[in-house]
């Protein structure tokens, strides 16, 4: 693999053939969600993980392993065994389900549908200068804005392997309508390798997504799965 690759799917693609591509903890996970709509995310997302990292390993798709980092039930998922050297992280919010890939670079992405503006969570969210920020906006815009800047927030989040372990408001990014950057990070795990960061597109309006790596800057390409999923080359 030169670079990274990213690979945008839709619900729609789900089926009876990707659930059999899953493993027993996946189909378990999955149908523990109560919502259909949930159910179909979670199965397009976890075979398309599979499906891509068989193809660059050779393998089968139910011959991936998945485990944890420090093998910690919340620690960042990763492969195992033949596909031990790709990295990857997946996200799905919506109709919409982006996995990333890359080799020897860690990473991170995030999808996520523009809802209604909540001045409560923007506080929760954001720091103070970030928060000043987005109110300098429109009020049309601050949905979008707040929306923006969470999915960039939590591109490093997950990159880094913090997760929600990390209060989002310990990091600050730059304003929804400047070029994506990390401005500064507050609180403790501070990444050693410098963050790249990438407002990326989604293929319909009403959603915002980013992708993070550490590290120096990755050339990356984006593709649709839907052939993929199907089951045509």
């Amino acid at each position: 693999m030169d670079g990274g690759q990213l690979w945008w799917a839709s619900a729609g693609a789900a089926g009876p053939h990707l659930l059999d591509l899953l493993d027993d903890e996946e189909r378990r996970r999955a149908a523990g969600l109560r919502r259909d709509a949930d159910r179909r995310l979670f199965v397009v997302a976890h075979a398309l993980t599979r499906i891509v990292a068989a193809h660059h390993v050779g393998c089968g798709p139910r011959e991936i392993g998945l485990g944890r980092r420090d093998d910690d039930p919340h620690g960042k998922p990763q492969f195992t065994g033949a596909a031990a050297g790709l990295r990857f992280s997946l996200s799905h919010c919506g109709d919409r389900v982006l996995v990333a890939f890359g080799r020897g670079v860690e990473l991170g992405v995030d999808v996520e549908r523009v809802g209604p503006w909540t001045q409560e969570l923007a506080e929760t969210v954001l720091c103070p200068s970030e928060l000043r920020e987005l109110m300098a906006l429109a009020p049309p815009l601050r949905a979008w804005g707040l929306c923006r800047c969470w999915t960039r927030k939590e591109a490093i989040l997950k990159a880094t392997g913090h997760g929600l372990s990390i209060e989002p408001a310990q990091i600050a990014v730059s304003a929804p309508t400047e070029a994506p950057a990390l401005v500064r990070w507050s609180g403790p795990g501070r990444p050693a390798l410098p963050v790249q960061l990438h407002d990326l597109g989604v293929g319909g309006d009403g959603y915002t997504a980013a992708m993070a790596t550490l590290g120096e800057p990755l050339k990356r390409t984006e593709h649709d799965a839907s052939a993929l999923l199907a089951g045509r080359p």
